[in-house]
């Protein structure tokens, strides 16, 4: 322990050993400590052997372990020195009267032994001085990448445990939530004007994708009313009340109302007993429902969810009516598929109330078997929520794709994709092969002019 301690406390002397100290300054300490020892070892010489200070009798030249040990703990130049001072301390100690005279002819070959011994062990530590510099450097650059590392990590972790938050409160995508709201209102009886199909397992999404925590659904009676008794329920909820000012609102409105609108009064929206209320309504007709929400999170209420809510809802209301929706694509282009019919009219009015845009893309293809084999090969790169139709004409063939909540650059991509597979598979791309690409987006236009349109540039 003691030695320890003293090792640290040279350690903390030494000039070389403390990074607060300049190269400059080091130098001339260490200098300026060699000059010093020299004397010391000298004088003490005297001392102890005053007929021979510098130890030439001696059975072995002690003197020279100090410019030894000098030259290997700052390098070949404080070494040096070292043997420097002991020649002038040789010249200066004659005119003093402390060197004998019998020792005045200067001794060639012992300080030729003694800077010889200083060189090698100079040349020594400024070999090792200069790997250790490098090693440092090494280091240094290492620790600040392991810091840099560190730090990249932590952050990664707290994403990753953001993106486990995120995922338990909203495990579905956006489009896998408009997939399962699809699939939820392809039933053969939309039509059924009395009914909400498959309204507790629309609740249940919604519950999933907004964290709500008590609401119910009530079906529209037929006459301007409601039924009182919910249809689906999360939670516990009360029956309606349809007196509530939340509830009125949205319905003389016909849109999403929440505790935060600014519209109500302030009295008026402490005095409801929902949080939020909103209408099931179709693109086209009367509201066939109304979701009403008792309980959610504090931090659920926001801008984000309330959009996502009102999308949901829209989504799901279109698609109880679905054939009276869609019934005007399919009467304008009667061999539409009914699905993308469908579609197409609740993205055009996701694009009008949300700003969400999706897109149209045909492709144009020859009527020869290559071609027939490259539109097979495109047929199966089809998302699973993208939809498509394929039109046949006498020497042409089109492929009219629906591609929901895709932009222009969502666009491109799916062209560059459908590019690079050709480009994979026969070599060439789009001009070699014949075929021709055009895409459009909804909500610029009626949907039922935007896809004649677009059948009408493909001129089958």
């Amino acid at each position: 322990m003691f030695l320890s301690r003293l090792r640290d406390f040279g350690r903390r002397l030494t000039p070389s050993s403390r990074p607060d100290i300049s190269p400059a300054l080091a130098w001339t300490t260490a200098a300026s400590e060699a000059l010093i020892l020299s004397v010391l070892v000298i004088a003490f010489g005297h001392w102890s052997a005053p007929e021979d200070p510098f130890g030439l009798q001696q059975n072995f030249p002690w003197l020279w372990i100090v410019p030894a040990l000098l030259a290997m703990r700052y390098g070949t130049a404080i070494g040096v020195i070292s043997v420097i001072g002991f020649v002038v301390l040789w010249l200066v100690l004659p005119h003093l009267g402390l060197l004998p005279a019998v020792r005045q002819e200067f001794p060639k070959v012992f300080f030729l032994g003694g800077l010889t011994l200083s060189l090698v062990c100079g040349q020594f530590s400024d070999i090792w001085t200069a790997r250790t510099r490098r090693l440092r450097a090494v280091n240094a650059y290492l620790d600040e990448r392991l810091q840099t590392l560190t730090k990249n990590h932590f952050l990664l972790r707290l994403s990753h445990e953001r993106l486990e938050q995120d995922l338990l409160a909203k495990p579905l995508t956006l489009r896998e939530t408009l997939a399962r709201v699809r699939l939820l209102t392809e039933q053969p009886d939309a039509e059924d004007l009395e009914g909400l199909p498959a309204a507790s397992e629309f609740l249940q999404l919604l519950g999933q994708s907004c964290q709500l925590e008590i609401a119910a659904l009530f079906c529209a009676d037929g006459q301007s009313g409601f039924h009182t008794t919910p249809v689906a329920v999360l939670g516990t909820p009360d029956t309606l009340d349809i007196h509530d000012p939340l509830f009125k609102y949205c319905l003389a409105e016909n849109r999403l109302a929440h505790i935060q609108t600014t519209e109500i009064a302030p009295a008026e929206r402490s005095a409801s007993r929902y949080l939020i209320c909103a209408p099931i309504s179709p693109s086209s007709g009367e509201s066939v429902g109304v979701l009403a929400i008792e309980k959610l999170p504090f931090f659920a209420l926001n801008d984000d969810a309330l959009q996502l809510l009102s999308v949901l809802i829209g989504f799901y209301a279109d698609g109880v009516r679905m054939g009276r929706i869609a019934g005007h694509v399919l009467k304008a282009v009667p061999g539409c598929p009914p699905d993308m019919a469908l579609d197409i009219m609740r993205l055009h009015r996701i694009r009008i109330e949300s700003g969400i845009d999706s897109s149209l893309v045909a492709l144009l293809f020859a009527n020869d078997d290559a071609s027939l084999d490259l539109l097979a090969q495109v047929k199966r790169l089809k998302r699973g929520v993208d939809l498509s139709w394929e039109l046949a004409g006498p020497n042409k063939r089109a492929l009219i794709t629906l591609l929901p909540l895709a932009g222009t650059a969502a666009v491109d991509g799916y062209l560059l994709r459908i590019e690079t597979v050709l480009q994979g598979q026969s070599g060439t791309g789009f001009a070699a092969n014949r075929v021709r690409s055009f895409s459009v987006q909804l909500g610029h236009m009626e949907p039922v002019d935007i896809l004649q349109g677009l059948v009408r540039r493909c001129a089958l």
